[in-house]
């Protein structure tokens, strides 16, 4: 959770999201598969924005930096994937970040290529890129050796 520095659960350890139906919401805007993972933990926020209460409970943004933006102005607190922070603890003077209480939700993301693409070699550069990225609270369906080994012998 992106929360202003000066809101009520600055200095919290953990946010359970059954909380988050009683907070003002910044969301990505209709479309965005992040915006519907988000709603999913927190359904009772779908109901919010699908009525006229909703205009007052959940504001929409473009990106999440403007979002991030927002938040700081002390609009609204928002779910920021923990991929969009570049270091734990990345707080600044006007936010704060809290991670959810167990079980964390999460959320899969998949690289696929249809058989016949021509730029292989592209494939293997992104793929190694994410691997050596550093993102934190990543994990890998196969170990890196694995994924490694195997992008190596795609031709």
């Amino acid at each position: 959770m992106a929360v202003p520095h000066n809101h009520a659960w600055a200095t919290r350890d953990a946010i359970d999201p059954e909380e988050l139906k009683n907070e003002t919401m910044l969301l990505l805007g209709a479309g965005h598969c992040f915006r519907d993972q988000v709603l999913g933990v927190c359904p009772e926020l779908s109901r919010f924005s699908a009525t006229s209460e909703g205009i007052q409970r959940t504001f929409e943004g473009s990106s999440l930096e403007t979002i991030r933006h927002m938040v700081a102005t002390g609009i609204g607190v928002t779910v920021m994937p923990s991929s969009a922070l570049s270091s734990p603890g990345q707080e600044t003077s006007l936010l704060r970040y809290i991670p959810f209480t167990k079980p964390v939700p999460d959320r899969r993301v998949v690289l696929i290529w249809r058989k016949s693409f021509p730029r292989i070699a592209a494939i293997n550069a992104l793929s190694k890129a994410v691997i050596n990225s550093g993102l934190q609270n990543v994990n890998f369906l196969l170990d890196k050796n694995t994924i490694f080994n195997n992008l190596d012998g795609l031709q």
